[in-house]
């Protein structure tokens, strides 16, 4: 199995704060100072017994979450008083996952992500799953969330029916809506052409969301469970710093390719100071 570097630094200027390790976090969280970190994006084994090259999936029960418990206590600690964390998980151990949390911060939402998974038959004895969960946490309620980056465009017909007057001008009509906690957003199938070799890579939509709205434009993004560097890809093309960690050789080498060949977006605003959890229920 080839060993890359452990770090990757792309020549790109705007890629210069994007750090790629080629370690184990919970061997090397204390590397990362306290309160350095806006957001923290996790994405790790689910308890599944998934084949990521190694035996990281291979827990379960009970196990596996201590194994959890150990991590997040890890990470929490990384967060700016600002900050927020997302954790993606399956609904088998959710409950806990989110009790836990509850217990150390402020939970903001429970996203459930839709994987738009084709109807080709399945189990017999229950209902078929086709959705992740993603729990949303926040260190306080003065959280920071820019809504504007990540609004939904009305669409023309929708538009013009609600362009009476008593409209005009609005924010909300002129820029789009405020996404729902149900992110209907089509899984990574082998054809799909952002799709690299990763079991359970996640679409770039979904993290970018994450990365637009909860972390401010030169902030620091941290992602204990890299894969193959999507949250590295959002951070590089939306000028957010980010530190990631990859046990597996191949997947920390394809980051760093998906990385170097980032193509910054431009940015036209700047985005919003941190608002309190109560100002985001209105879009």
């Amino acid at each position: 199995m080839r060993e890359p570097a452990d770090t990757a630094r792309p020549d790109n200027a705007a890629n210069s704060g994007i750090v790629l390790h080629h370690r184990d976090f919970l061997a090397d969280a204390v590397n990362v100072p306290d309160g350095s970190i806006d957001l923290i994006v996790a994405d790790p084994p689910y308890g599944l017994g998934k084949d990521y090259g190694n035996d990281s999936d291979m827990r379960s029960g009970d196990a596996f979450l201590d194994w959890t418990y150990g991590w997040l206590a890890l990470a929490i600690p990384k967060l700016k008083a600002s900050g927020s964390l997302y954790i993606f998980c399956t609904w088998q151990y959710a409950p806990e996952i989110f009790v836990f949390l509850k217990r150390r911060l402020m939970m903001v939402n429970e996203i459930v992500w839709d994987r738009r998974v084709p109807s080709m038959g399945g189990t017999t004895r229950r209902y078929t799953s086709v959705h992740d969960n993603i729990g949303y946490f926040a260190v306080s309620k003065d959280y920071f969330f820019d809504l504007d980056p990540i609004r939904i465009p009305y669409d023309a017909v929708t538009k013009k029916a609600r362009s009476r007057k008593l409209f005009e001008g609005s924010k909300w009509l002129e820029m789009g809506y405020n996404p729902k906690d149900l992110w209907s957003v089509s899984r990574l199938h082998r054809q799909h052409a952002e799709r690299v070799d990763h079991p359970t890579q996640k679409p770039l939509e979904i993290v970018e969301r994450m990365v637009l709205a909860s972390c401010p434009r030169g902030g620091r993004v941290l992602d204990p469970f890299m894969g193959s560097g999507t949250t590295a890809v959002a951070c590089a093309r939306h000028g957010r710093e980010f530190v990631g960690y990859e046990i597996n050789a191949d997947y920390h080498g394809i980051a760093q390719q998906r990385v170097a060949g980032v193509r910054p977006v431009l940015v036209v605003a700047e985005p919003a100071a941190a608002v309190d959890a109560a100002s985001i229920e209105q879009g």
